[in-house]
């Protein structure tokens, strides 16, 4: 332990970085707004959420940043098409049924079912993975502001269940991400090798 203490330490700019993460989650937040604007939207933020924390990742010393953010994307994204491609085979199922009505009636709710249980079960571990990252990144930066924003939309994904508070954590959660990247430090101290 004595040792890491002794290792040179340097201070390193991150104020591009927080700015890209903020301005990324407050387009992520935007995605809301109408058709092709909600969607524009979307993706800008995610690229510049991608590049911020990427950068972090980099600049910090920390790679375990974006591989946790990275997971968590790629699970939430994977959750999403599985429960879609699912969803869309049990309603061309329903659709091509000939064992008559109730046969596709309970095909159709088993695979809705499965759908959701699905899209929840990959939302809670992407959220558990970015609120891995964000661990990291809060300690990284001596920001509790990431803690708090990872818990709240882990939390949140958790309890989406429970008729729509569970969205209402995951808002609040990135709104405070958006502030979390704003108001961090920026310069960090970062241990060399």
């Amino acid at each position: 332990m004595t040792e890491q203490s002794n290792l040179p330490t340097q201070r390193v700019n991150i104020s591009t970085q927080k700015m890209l993460g903020g301005i990324g989650c407050i387009l992520m937040l935007l995605s809301w707004m109408p058709e092709i604007i909600g969607i524009l939207s979307l993706l800008v933020g995610y690229v510049l959420w991608f590049i911020s924390m990427y950068q972090l990742s980099n600049k910090l010393g920390k790679p375990s940043i974006f591989q946790k953010a990275l997971i968590g994307f790629i699970l939430s994204i994977g959750g999403i098409v599985i429960a879609f491609a699912f969803g869309l085979m049990t309603g061309i199922s329903l659709f091509a049924s000939v064992r008559g009505e109730i046969g596709a009636i309970l095909g159709l709710g088993l695979g809705v079912v499965f759908a959701i249980v699905v899209a929840y079960a990959t939302l809670v571990v992407s959220f558990y993975f970015y609120k891995e990252a964000y661990d990291i990144l809060a300690q990284a930066t001596a920001h509790n502001l990431f803690n708090i924003a990872g818990l709240l939309m882990f939390i949140g994904a958790i309890t989406i269940i429970l008729f729509g508070l569970g969205a209402l954590l995951i808002i609040v959660g990135y709104i405070v991400l958006a502030v979390a990247f704003f108001t961090a430090p920026n310069e960090v101290e970062v241990q060399g090798t």
